[in-house]
C-alpha cells in the first residue's frame, strides 16, 4: 500500500484528542481519538492482508511477525517502566492490582481485565490504574486473532468477491450489538470485542474500497469526514452514553477521510484536509502516536494517585511534554530499530524477543501477585493502616450497584419476611446498607433496597447520564405496585448529596425543588419519608485517589492522620446544609443525621479510630464506620 501522510495527521489529531481528554484540558469528548485509531487499523492491516491474498505471498506467521515488531517493543519497554515506578509510587494493594493488569496485558486480555475491575472508564478508581489504556490494545491484537484466519479461508473456498458483504453483515451486527448493549451493559460494550469489531471492521470495508475521481465529491468528503471527527471531540463528554450511537459519527468520519484520500494527490487547493494532514509537524506527532499514547496514560495516572498536583494545569502540561520527549525517544530508539530489521533482524529472533518479553512481565506480575503488592517494602503498623476496611464485604458490591433496577436490588433484614421498609440511594445507601440491616435483624424485620452507583434518589435529576432519570422513575414506579404499597410502610433516602451542587451537568430547576417534588411524591403513594444527612467527606475533589489519607516523602509513603473540624465541614457542606434547613420544615419528612455518632471525643471528625478505619475512601463509609450508624435505624420497629 502507498503510504499516506495524511493518515499519519489523522492519527496525530487523534491522539492529541486522547491526551488533552485524559489530562482535562479542555477537549471533554477526547477519547473518540481511540475509535479514530480503530478505523485506521482496520484500514492498514486489512488493506495489507488483501494485497497479500491477492499476490498469493500471505502468510499468517509474516502477518504475526509485523504485529509484534509494531506492538511489543515499545509496549514492554512501557509496562516494565510502569512496574518500576509503582515499586516507589504505588501502595501495596494497588500495586498488586497493577501486577494482574500485567498479568492480563501478557495474555491480550487487559480489556477483560479492566471491565472486570472498574466501574466506568471515565473516573474514579479507574483513573488511577497506569496500564488502563492498554485496554485498546488488547481488543485490536483479539480483532486481528481472528481476521486474517477469516480472509485467508474465504479466499481459499472462492468467496473472495462475497468477502465485503461478509464484514458488512459483521459491522451492522456488531453495531446494533453496541447501540443495544448500552442501554444495560455500558461497561461490558466499552470494553469488549463483539461490541467494538465493528469500529475495526468500518477501516475494513474502507479497504474495498475504489478511489473517487472527481475532486469536488473527495473535498466535501473530507469536510463532513473532518467535521464528524471533531465536532465529538468538543460536544461530547463523560456524561455522554458511549460507544453505541455516539460512536458512528467519529467512525463513519474517519472512514470517510481515508477514503476520500485515496488515489491522486491533487496540487489544487481543493483537497485543503488532505493538504493539512500531511503537514510535517502533523505527519511527526502521528509518527510518534502509538509511543504518545502508550507514556502519557502512566504518568497521568501516577500524578492523579499522588494527588499533589492533582488539579495542577502546569504541570498536567508538563506531564504530556514529557511523555512528548519519551516516545520520541522509544520511537527512535525501541520502535525503528526493530521494526526495520536493525535489530532481530529474523522472523525467528523476533519471535524469541517477544517470547522472553511477555515471559519477563508475567514473571513480574505472578510476583506482585503473591507479594501482595510487595508488601515488605513496609513495616507491619504501616501496612495495618493500609487496611481501607472494605475486605470482604457483601454490602460493597459495585458491581451489583452499577445495574439498573431491579437487577440491583437487594434483600435486608429477616429472610422470608414481608419488607416493610425500602432503602432507595447512591454508593452512600450501599455504604450504610450494612447498618440498615443490622438494625432491621435485631428488630426481626425485613426490608429491600435499590442503590445506584452515581445516581441519587431523586426524580428528574441528571448527576451524570441521561439514564438516571428513567432508572429513578423505574424504583418510583415499583412502590407504586399494590402489592409494595400493602407491605412496606417507609422509605429511605440516602445520597451524597454534595454531587448536587458540585456537578458539571445542567439541570433545569434546582436540586432542592427536585428533592421535595420526590418527597413528595413519595408521601402521595402512603409511605412516610427519612432522609438522612450526608456524612463527612474530607475532600472538595469528585474522586480521591486511594492513597489520600497517605503522603510520600523522600520516596516512602507515610500514613497522614487526618481530622476534620466541624468548621471545615460547615464549609464545605454549606450549600446542602442550606437545602436541609428548609427540607426539614417540609411535614411527615424525618431527617437523620449521622454527624453526631461519627464525631470523635475530641469534637474532630476522625477518618480512623481505635477499632479501624471509618472510612474506605474521601466519603464513603467503611463497614466498621456504617456500624456506628445502626441506632439511627432501630425506629423502623417500631
Amino acid at each position: 500500500m502507498p503510504y499516506r501522510p495524511d493518515i499519519d495527521g489523522l492519527r496525530a489529531i487523534a491522539v492529541i484528542g486522547v491526551l488533552l481528554f485524559h489530562a482535562d484540558l479542555g477537549v471533554s469528548g477526547g477519547y473518540v481519538g481511540v475509535d479514530v485509531f480503530f478505523v485506521i487499523s482496520g484500514f492498514l492491516i486489512t488493506g495489507l492482508i488483501l494485497k497479500e491474498l491477492r499476490d498469493k505471498s500471505f502468510s499468517v506467521l509474516g502477518f504475526w511477525e509485523r504485529r509484534v515488531r509494531r506492538i511489543v517493543p515499545a509496549l514492554f519497554v512501557v509496562t516494565f517502566a510502569t512496574v518500576l515506578l509503582g515499586y516507589v509510587f504505588l501502595l501495596p494493594a494497588e500495586y498488586k492490582m497493577l501486577g494482574s493488569s500485567v498479568l492480563w496485558l501478557s495474555v491480550i486480555s487487559s480489556n477483560l481485565f479492566f471491565w472486570k475491575n472498574t466501574n466506568s472508564y471515565f473516573g474514579g478508581a479507574s483513573e488511577e490504574m497506569p496500564l488502563l489504556h492498554t485496554w485498546s490494545l488488547s481488543l485490536e491484537e483479539q480483532f486481528y486473532l481472528i481476521v486474517p484466519f477469516v480472509l485467508l479461508v474465504l479466499f481459499r473456498v472462492g468467496k473472495s468477491r462475497s468477502i465485503f458483504w461478509i464484514i458488512c453483515s459483521f459491522v451492522i451486527l456488531s453495531c446494533g450489538l453496541s447501540i443495544y448493549g448500552m442501554a444495560d451493559h455500558g461497561s461490558a460494550t466499552f470494553y469488549l470485542l463483539p461490541t467494538r469489531a465493528w469500529e475495526l471492521g468500518s477501516g475494513s470495508l474502507v479497504a474495498f474500497a475504489v478511489p473517487i475521481r472527481s475532486v469536488r465529491i473527495r473535498t466535501m468528503m473530507q469536510w463532513v469526514g473532518m467535521i464528524c471527527v471533531l465536532i465529538p471531540f468538543f460536544i461530547y463528554d463523560r456524561a455522554t452514553i458511549f460507544p453505541g450511537m455516539a460512536a458512528v459519527p467519529p467512525v463513519a468520519g474517519t472512514a470517510i477521510l481515508i477514503w476520500a484520500g485515496m488515489g491522486e494527490a491533487h496540487k489544487t487547493n481543493s483537497l485543503q484536509i488532505q493538504r493539512a494532514l500531511s503537514m510535517k509537524p502533523l505527519v511527526w506527532i502521528g509518527l510518534l502516536s502509538y509511543s504518545l499514547y502508550l507514556w502519557h496514560w502512566p504518568l497521568l495516572a501516577f500524578n492523579e494517585y499522588l494527588v499533589i498536583w492533582k488539579d495542577s494545569v502546569p504541570v498536567k502540561v508538563f506531564i504530556l511534554l514529557s511523555a512528548l520527549l519519551l516516545s520520541y525517544f522509544s520511537w527512535k530508539f525501541v520502535e525503528q530499530p526493530i521494526r526495520s530489521r536493525r535489530m532481530f533482524g529474523s522472523e525467528r529472533s523476533v519471535f524469541i524477543f517477544s517470547s522472553v518479553a511477555f515471559s519477563l512481565l508475567l514473571i513480574c506480575s505472578s510476583l506482585l501477585i503473591s507479594k501482595e503488592g510487595m508488601t515488605g517494602r513496609y513495616t507491619e503498623d504501616f501496612l495495618n493502616y493500609t487496611d481501607s476496611g472494605l475486605s470482604e464485604d457483601s454490602f460493597f458490591d459495585y458491581g451489583k450497584a452499577s445495574k439498573e433496577f431491579p437487577e440491583n436490588k437487594s434483600f435486608l433484614g429477616i429472610e422470608g419476611e414481608e419488607p416493610i421498609f425500602f432503602l432507595w440511594g447512591d454508593s452512600h445507601g450501599m455504604a450504610l446498607a450494612r447498618a440498615i440491616d443490622a438494625a432491621a435483624k435485631e428488630s426481626s424485620i425485613a426490608g429491600e433496597s435499590a442503590v445506584k452507583t452515581s445516581t441519587l434518589p431523586v426524580l428528574s435529576w441528571v448527576t451524570s447520564k441521561e439514564s438516571q432519570i428513567n432508572y429513578n422513575e423505574s424504583v418510583l414506579k415499583y412502590l407504586e405496585g399494590k402489592k409494595q404499597k400493602q407491605s412496606i410502610g417507609h422509605v429511605i433516602l440516602v445520597g451524597r448529596w454534595w454531587l448536587a451542587s458540585n456537578q458539571s451537568y445542567e439541570n433545569e430547576s434546582s436540586f432542592e425543588i427536585k428533592l421535595i417534588n420526590t418527597i413528595d411524591r413519595i408521601k402521595g403513594l402512603g409511605y412516610s419519608v427519612s432522609l438522612v444527612r450526608q456524612v463527612p467527606q474530607w475532600t472538595d475533589h469528585w474522586q480521591t485517589p486511594s492513597s489520600f489519607p497517605f503522603q510520600l516523602e523522600k520516596f516512602s509513603w507515610e500514613y497522614k492522620e487526618m481530622i476534620l473540624s466541624e468548621e471545615e465541614l460547615e464549609k464545605r457542606f454549606a450549600q446542602q446544609n442550606q437545602m436541609f434547613s428548609k427540607i426539614e420544615k417540609v411535614p411527615g419528612v424525618r431527617i437523620i443525621d449521622p454527624l453526631p455518632l461519627l464525631k470523635g471525643p475530641d469534637g474532630f471528625y476522625h477518618i480512623r479510630d481505635e477499632g479501624g478505619w471509618i472510612y474506605y475512601d474521601d466519603d464513603h463509609l467503611s463497614g466498621y464506620g456504617a456500624m456506628k450508624l445502626k441506632s439511627l435505624f432501630n425506629f423502623l420497629g417500631n
